[in-house]
């Protein structure tokens, strides 16, 4: 390489090294967001709840779902707690709640100015038959929600000192033949619900 050669490299480089970086930056970025669309866990194995109260233990409750569920294919457990004597609760029940969670924990208060007949799956003789023995949260003459046995899930979180009620979800994947898919294996969320119900 002749010394005009290598002086120009070296100008060219002088001004335009942060395109060079920016350009694997961005190539980077791209291969992540590529790799993480391809790979993305179907949602049937994927648990969301959103809990009204405080997480005492999220990494137990993840590794004991996780346990519980693996013949299940659960691979991904999440959880998102609201307090809800905060001024934001009802922002985090609508926006991640309603968006995303598959089983959502309320407290009977915070029910009052809630239309549960918008996000809940109502519960049909057949889920009734399901819950049988359980308390439910009637809304209209329809059953919406199981009440949760505080005993059972107090190791995890403490929720407030009022009763507290399951929901599903109605746009979850994990709710069996109630899904959009309807397959009656994917039902997790229907399982957890029975387990925790009172």
């Amino acid at each position: 390489m002749t010394e005009l050669k290598k002086k120009r490299i070296k100008a060219v480089m002088k001004y335009t090294w942060p395109f060079y970086i920016l350009s694997a930056l961005l190539v980077a970025f791209g291969l992540n967001f590529l790799f993480g669309i391809t790979h993305r866990l179907a949602a049937y194995k994927c648990l969301t709840l959103f809990v009204s109260g405080e997480m005492k233990d999220a990494k137990k409750l993840n590794s004991d779902l996780l346990e519980k569920f693996k013949d299940n294919e659960l691979k991904d457990f999440s959880c998102i707690s609201a307090d809800p004597s905060d001024g934001h609760y009802y922002s985090k029940l609508s926006i991640p709640g309603y968006n995303t969670a598959d089983v959502l924990i309320i407290p009977t208060s915070k029910l009052e100015g809630l239309n549960v007949s918008a996000f809940a799956l109502d519960f049909d003789s057949k889920l009734t038959d399901y819950y049988q023995g359980n308390e439910f949260f009637s809304y209209n003459e329809v059953n919406y929600g199981v009440k949760i046995d505080k005993t059972k899930v107090s190791e995890y979180f403490t929720l407030p000192n009022e009763d507290c009620y399951m929901f599903l979800n109605g746009k979850s994947e994990n709710i069996g033949e109630y899904s959009k898919k309807q397959i009656k294996e994917h039902g997790n969320a229907l399982r957890l619900v029975k387990d925790w119900g009172k």
